[in-house]
């Protein structure tokens, strides 16, 4: 096979893939009539963004998600792709916790869309469900995206070394 025809199977592949994991998105659809309207004015790394509500600044973490840490494998694209799709657009946010520190975990969904911010990171292969923070009825839902993106190879799981931030923060932490 020419180089040519395997780099237009390869585009085809993924393409395929994407195209999967929208549809997987679609199935986990949340219903936000009661969201927070905002603008995205800065993402921090996979899972952290500011957003300006009506001149004020809000940090919202991203619920039920966890995306790779800064020094670790992966969390430059997700960082990366989490820009793409929210950076300067107008979100609706709804926080679902705070933590003990006061972070606001929120689903977060982009004006026009149908499926959440979350959602898409997951679906994308760039973040992990957080199996200790996601226990909203859409976990499951994205647990699910998280499985098919995984046998997809996308994002962080085609060719990374991935550990789940949990396991990379703890391990961080005893050095």
């Amino acid at each position: 096979m020419s180089v040519s025809k395997t780099m237009q199977s390869h585009r085809a592949k993924i393409m395929m893939r994407r195209i999967a994991a929208v549809l997987i998105i679609l199935i986990s659809i949340p219903n936000f009539a009661y969201a927070t309207p905002a603008t995205v004015i800065r993402v921090y790394d996979g899972d952290t963004l500011n957003v300006d509500v009506q001149g004020k600044t809000v940090t919202l973490r991203l619920y039920g998600i966890d995306a790779p840490e800064s020094g670790q494998d992966g969390n430059v694209a997700a960082t990366r792709f989490l820009r793409r799709l929210v950076l300067e657009h107008p979100v609706e946010f709804k926080v679902m916790e705070t933590d003990r520190l006061n972070q606001a975990f929120a689903v977060v969904i982009r004006e026009g869309k149908e499926s959440s911010v979350n959602a898409a990171m997951v679906a994308n292969g760039y973040a992990w469900v957080n199996p200790n923070g996601c226990k909203a009825e859409e976990c499951p839902n994205w647990k699910e995206i998280e499985s098919q993106a995984r046998s997809l190879k996308l994002g962080i799981w085609s060719d990374y070394n991935v550990v789940p931030p949990w396991e990379f923060r703890k391990r961080q932490s005893k050095e």
